[in-house]
């Protein structure tokens, strides 16, 4: 069905704006179904049905099922309120159902009493819409409702408060920048620029006299001196009492820890122009929890960052403190039958802490604020309309505080944002919930959040810990905090894994700091869920009493696009009921009596067993990894290989060289490794002078340069402690700097009898099924692949199988969300069929066989094996697909399993079988089978 014409849409809308008008009371019960059909039939559909939308759509939460007036997936959810309604007392309903309505939530949200239409876009802003279109400017504003058309067209909203946020971030970050480049100090910059922020802030929101600040920039632009004008102005926003004449007249004292300490400077008239250009701002709606992470990740780079810079979007913080904060209180407020109740319920309102022991800029802090006041003006509401008479409607007065908000971050100037942000939180709210609570002075936060780092110092005391702690590598870890450092934390914390990410140390900390029956939430990698990230972190929490009750196994964090991660929200103490983990990137919602420690669904195989048949004799092996291949190095183009190879006695030492990109995106191999396998550098000088010669000049300089930097690294560190363990790698490297870092003599002695070995990319893709590949025994396998000493096409059709692929999955490290082939948790533990039939056997290599003729068909045409992989994906006849369809039902056969069943479960019972009997196990591979390998297929080294 095609879009309606412009001026056709437009009466169409005026039509439906005469029938509300002349028809329709605004009766939410009776009326909204009538009201909503003819607004889709003005959009140009039939009706609600004929356009594919539900009415009155069932969504499941977790204890009690709601209906929502309409959903129409993947675009819209419309839920109605009885004319004249404050939608704005409606949003969080609206979220909840919107959360809840999976898979395929609706992009957009729209709240409506009749007369409004309140339109929300949950992933970009929670607490305002992005747009508000009276039913009266429908027939003009309809760009911003554009996703009902029959073929949705982009809304245009007016509300974008990100837009809005990173503009303000952008001029006060050049303000900052242009201050500091000139010299004045990063203290007195950065204060100067957060005591402007907060009287721009002020002056919008009502907290200063109108104009104050902004009248003060325009007569410094003048002939006065902003060193009196605007410092002035400062000052007396630092004076207890109001002023009571001159200039500043009407100015509140604010209080006495943003505004304590004064530097006053004499900006420059292009800082002062940034800075009037800043004013013009409406700062009433930037937003204050994703100002501060926009603005502090600028101030290096000033405006150009703040259009880049990623924030932690305000719908992913609600994955952490709804189910850790909001929604107990809920429950606790609907048990709650008497006024006393209620009462009691405030009074331990007024006394709940929560704690971020890596605040940042506050954002996560900023929202469980104001998400508790809403829950604060609730309670208050629902006592005063149980109140008959008398004290009924009387004005409450909040009982929390933001001195409860408690913070820790190692970065002084994040510390100093979040208080800024915190204190914006009280005002924000007071005028939210028109609970006329006092705003002035704001509160001084400097004992609430503090700069310290959080994993050696005494966390305050709190009944919940919420945050983001940073994530970091091991590698990085050493690179980015030092040696020492990470030496201390080794020493603070010994059961933490030296090889986890650093995020897993808040884990532990967070957990022994909870009080008993205490919720904790924390975003960290998704490598949480993995080996020694997992047991120090997630197998601690449930090893000490704790229990998962929500979290979401993986999804992109939109505090950093490259970033995967996990949100795991988790009880000291047990609960009962339904635990709720959400997949495919938080798309899907899935009940659960357990949640496990690796946050998937179904079995639990984090405690496979090893099999020791696997690992004896070695089968599975990591490709070389050279050290040196930027530039020139180890790995040589075309170009280069010819030169050297001039050299007849350097050929035996060159070798092409494979890998898993190119096993994956290219159809031919056109890279060469040199690989000199003498250990003694005289020795290699006299059998390959013209190649030492090469590597001295392209591979030495670079290896002393890295022994050198780990060297400077590792002084400081034996100089305070002579028998701390340090990592020496580059200076083992540089006494064999000839050699590759690592060279794998265990892989080439096992792959030398073979003609051919089977190979797969470490890093596979979470999109389609794992590819593996044979590869001739001449080419160098690199580090980003998996080898495999099999040259056999029944090893071949079980390697290619969903059942080694889902236990790769389940298994696996990652890389962002993509499985990574690690051998000592996915292939150790892997078990093989015991007792195939000679049948099955002859079924399996005679249809890998036709994968293989397959490939090579679509390789010779200039496909490659990751597009032909992905074409697996897609609808419709394809004849390699069929393929491993059968291919899948013969490995079935000989496992004797049922494809009915989930293949991970029974592949985890053999795995158990196997590793109770020990005795008589069958390893991989085609040990004593006869007839298993008819193909010759094999990716083929480069014609030189």
């Amino acid at each position: 069905m095609a879009n309606p014409a412009p001026d056709d849409l437009r009466s169409r809308l005026n039509e439906f704006k005469r029938y509300r008008n002349e028809h329709l009371s605004g009766d939410e019960k009776g009326e909204s179904q009538v009201f909503l059909d003819r607004l889709f039939q003005a959009f140009g559909h039939g009706g609600v049905r004929e356009a594919g939308a539900t009415l009155e759509m069932r969504i499941k939460k977790r204890d009690r099922v709601s209906f929502a007036d309409l959903l129409w997936k993947p675009r819209c959810l419309i839920e109605m309120k009885k004319a004249g309604s404050d939608l704005s007392r409606h949003y969080r309903q609206a979220f909840d159902y919107w959360i809840n309505a999976v898979p395929n939530r609706p992009r957009f949200v729209i709240l409506c009493n009749f007369d409004e239409f309140w339109i929300y876009d949950f992933d970009a802003q929670l607490d305002a819409p992005v747009d508000r279109v009276s039913i009266d400017q429908i027939d003009h504003r309809y760009d911003a409702l554009s996703f009902l058309l029959p073929v949705e067209v982009k809304p245009i909203f007016h509300n974008d408060l990100v837009a809005v946020t990173r503009e303000a971030a952008a001029g006060v970050a050049r303000v900052f920048s242009e201050m500091h480049e000139r010299g004045v100090s990063r203290t007195a910059a950065q204060r100067f620029v957060l005591q402007s922020v907060m009287a721009m802030f002020s002056e919008d929101i009502g907290l200063l006299p109108s104009g104050l600040f902004t009248r003060a920039l325009d007569d410094s632009l003048g002939k006065d001196s902003a060193y009196d004008l605007v410092f002035g102005l400062f000052r007396e926003m630092n004076t207890p009492g109001v002023t009571p004449a001159g200039r500043y007249r009407g100015t509140p004292y604010f209080n006495g820890g943003l505004f304590s300490e004064i530097f006053p400077v004499e900006p420059t008239k292009d800082e002062l122009e940034a800075l009037r250009r800043a004013a013009e701002t409406d700062w009433s709606a930037v937003r204050p929890e994703i100002f501060g992470t926009l603005f502090e990740g600028s101030m290096e780079e000033g405006e150009r960052h703040a259009h880049g810079a990623h924030f932690t979007s305000q719908a992913d913080i609600v994955k952490i403190v709804n189910p850790v904060i909001v929604n107990p209180w809920r429950e606790r407020i609907a048990q709650a039958g008497t006024i006393q109740e209620l009462q009691k319920l405030l009074l331990e309102l007024a006394n709940f802490k929560v704690l971020d022991p890596a605040c940042g800029s506050g954002n996560f802090l900023y929202v469980a604020y104001r998400e508790l006041r809403r829950i604060e003006n609730e309670i208050q509401s629902m006592i005063s309309e149980r109140r008959r008479g008398g004290l009924a409607g009387q004005t409450s007065i909040s009982g929390i505080t933001g001195n409860h908000f408690l913070g820790l971050d190692s970065n002084p100037f994040a510390v100093e944002m979040a208080k800024v942000t915190m204190m914006l939180a009280k005002k924000l709210s007071t005028d939210e919930l028109d609970d006329h609570e006092e705003v002035l002075p704001l509160e001084n936060l400097d004992g609430a959040i503090r700069a310290a780092d959080a994993l050696f110092t005494d966390w305050p005391q709190a009944d919940v810990v919420i945050g983001n702690p940073p994530f970091l590598g091991r590698r990085r870890m050493i690179r980015d905090l030092g040696p020492d450092y990470c030496a201390r934390l080794a020493e603070r914390f010994p059961t933490v894994s030296g090889v986890s990410d650093f995020v897993t140390y808040w884990f532990p900390l967070a957990h022994a700091h909870l009080p008993a029956g205490g919720r904790a939430g924390l975003v960290a990698t998704n490598t949480i869920r993995q080996n020694h990230s997992r047991r120090s972190s997630l197998d601690h929490i449930v090893d000490n009493g704790g229990q998962i009750f929500e979290a979401v196994s993986s999804q992109p964090w939109s505090g950093d696009a490259v970033v995967h991660v996990s949100l795991v929200n988790w009880l000291k103490g047990a609960e009962p009921g339904k635990k709720i983990l959400w997949l495919n990137d938080g798309q899907l919602r899935l009940e659960m009596d357990h949640i496990p420690t690796s946050l998937s669904p179904g079995i639990d195989v984090t405690k496979a067993a090893i099999l020791p048949v696997n690992k004896e004799p070695q089968v599975c092996f990591q490709g070389q990894t050279p050290g040196v291949t930027k530039g020139d190095g180890f790995v040589l183009d075309r170009a280069t290989r010819r030169r050297i190879v001039v050299d007849p006695r350097n050929r035996d030492v060159v070798h092409p060289y494979l890998g898993g990109r190119e096993m994956l995106h290219d159809t031919s191999v056109d890279r060469w490794v040199i690989d000199i396998p003498e250990t003694d550098s005289l020795e290699a000088e006299a059998r390959y002078p013209t190649l030492m010669s090469y590597l001295r000049k392209n591979v030495l300089p670079k290896r002393q340069e890295k022994a050198a930097d780990e060297s400077s690294r590792n002084t400081p560190l034996l100089a305070r402690n002579p028998k701390a363990r340090v990592n020496m790698h580059h200076s083992r490297f540089l006494e064999n700097w000839w050699r590759l870092n690592y060279r794998r003599g265990d892989m080439l002695a096992a792959i030398s009898s073979l003609d051919r070995y089977i190979a797969t990319s470490r890093v596979a893709s979470i999109n389609r099924r794992t590819v593996v590949c044979f590869v001739d025994a001449s080419i160098r396998p690199g580090d980003s692949m998996t080898v495999f000493s099999l040259d056999d096409d029944y090893s071949f059709g079980v390697l290619s199988s969903c059942f080694h692929d889902v236990w790769t999955r389940a298994r696996c490290s990652s890389m962002k969300s993509d499985p990574r082939y690690t051998s000592t948790t996915v292939w150790d533990t892997f078990p093989w069929p015991q007792n195939p039939s000679r049948e099955v056997i002859a079924g399996i290599v005679n249809n890998s066989s036709e994968i293989l003729k397959e490939r090579e068909k679509y390789l010779d045409r200039g496909v490659s094996l990751e597009r032909q992989y992905e074409s697996l994906n897609n609808p419709g006849n394809n004849r390699l697909k069929t393929l491993h369809e059968s291919l899948d039902r013969l490995v079935a056969q000989a496992y004797g399993f049922s494809l009915d069943e989930d293949p991970l479960a029974q592949l985890y019972a053999l795995n158990q079988d196997l590793a109770a009997s020990a005795a008589d196990m069958r390893g991989p591979g085609s040990h004593a089978l006869g007839g298993v390998r008819i193909s010759d297929s094999r990716v083929l080294p480069p014609i030189a």
